[in-house]
């Protein structure tokens, strides 16, 4: 699980980025930042689970979480910088209840970390949930996660999380992991 931790947590802060229609893009990076303060400075009691393998899961009650680490996967679903636009397609469908979603869908010979990201704003542009799929391949490492995110509507602050992965090394075995959390 320590090489989990190591690989999710190397990742740049991204700058402010516009969309095409010239609008300040959702700056994810910028949001957890934010939040990781509010979290260090609560210290909410949160309920997590771990499972790996099949196994049972692992269910600890602690307000003592490391919130860089464990915000830091996503962080990697960031789309919010130039450079990557032009890698995704993007479609954006008002529900019923006014919110937003914001979809956007790796084209298919692009070669990215975000295979797949969901954004649903609140009708005053707060992230109500997030969802994506990221996956990693090299010659030595396979991983593929998919990560979920979800706030408290109100104030836009995360309610819950979790994380579904595979990995893989070269000459290892294949690891299957599970990570839910309710603050």
């Amino acid at each position: 699980m320590g090489l989990l931790l190591a690989t999710v947590a190397c990742e740049r802060p991204a700058p402010p980025a516009t969309d095409e229609a010239g609008q300040a893009a959702f700056n994810l990076t910028t949001y957890l930042h934010e939040q990781r303060q509010k979290l260090e400075a609560k210290q909410p009691m949160v309920l997590k689970s771990v499972a790996a393998q099949g196994r049972e899961p692992e269910v600890v009650e602690t307000p003592e979480i490391d919130w860089e680490d464990e915000l830091a996967i996503f962080e990697q679903a960031d789309l919010s910088r130039p450079s990557l636009q032009e890698f995704y397609t993007r479609r954006e469908q008002v529900l019923e209840d006014g919110a937003v979603a914001i979809e956007f869908i790796k084209l298919e010979d692009a070669a990215t970390l975000v295979h797949y990201l969901r954004l649903v704003m609140t009708p005053d542009g707060k992230l109500k949930q997030l969802s994506a799929r990221l996956q990693d391949k090299n010659i030595i490492f396979f991983s593929n996660r998919a990560i979920e995110l979800s706030t408290d509507p109100r104030t836009g602050d995360i309610s819950s999380y979790q994380v579904e992965g595979v990995q893989k090394m070269i000459f290892g075995d294949t690891l299957r992991y599970e990570v839910k959390a309710n603050l």
